[in-house]
């Protein structure tokens, strides 16, 4: 009689524990980023429910909270997920802030548009949390799903 297991493993702890870290901390900087360094600091006629009910802003927002409950709730998609969100978050601001050419809803940080130092620093974090949640993620989600042990009895 031949059977076959199939042990699948889960993320250790410690990649679990920083890959939710690190969505955490990118769920503050977004908040971060429109309340001080960016949004609400910078333009006077800006209320909080208009800046943070923007399109682009509740997306962002919202899918960096949910890649944070799915990897609190260790789902098995999780890391995939965080991985994705985080592109779209180096997209996003690539696009609307380091790009220097203004093309639409974009507002680029140098040129005409300048950004003071505040901006940037919140630029940067984000895009570089973002890149550590994908060289993370991407470790996570190679050894969430790995057929580990096969057994064969005779």
């Amino acid at each position: 009689m031949t059977t076959h297991s199939t042990h699948i493993e889960r993320p250790s702890g410690h990649s679990v524990g920083l890959l939710l870290g690190l969505t955490g901390a990118l769920s503050a900087l977004l908040i971060l980023n429109l309340a001080l360094f960016d949004d609400l600091r910078t333009d006077p006629s800006a209320t909080v429910l208009e800046t943070f009910t923007k399109p682009q802003h509740l997306s962002s927002l919202l899918a960096v909270l949910i890649a944070a409950a799915l990897v609190a709730f260790k789902h098995r998609s999780a890391a995939r997920v965080a991985v994705i969100v985080a592109w779209m978050e180096i997209a996003a601001f690539t696009f609307f802030h380091i790009i220097p050419v203004e093309v639409g809803p974009s507002k680029p940080y140098w040129g005409d548009g300048m950004g003071d130092a505040l901006q940037w620093v919140g630029v940067v974090s984000i895009i570089a949390v973002s890149a550590a949640v994908v060289l993370v993620g991407r470790r996570s989600s190679k050894g969430a799903v790995t057929p580990a042990a096969v057994s064969l009895r005779s």
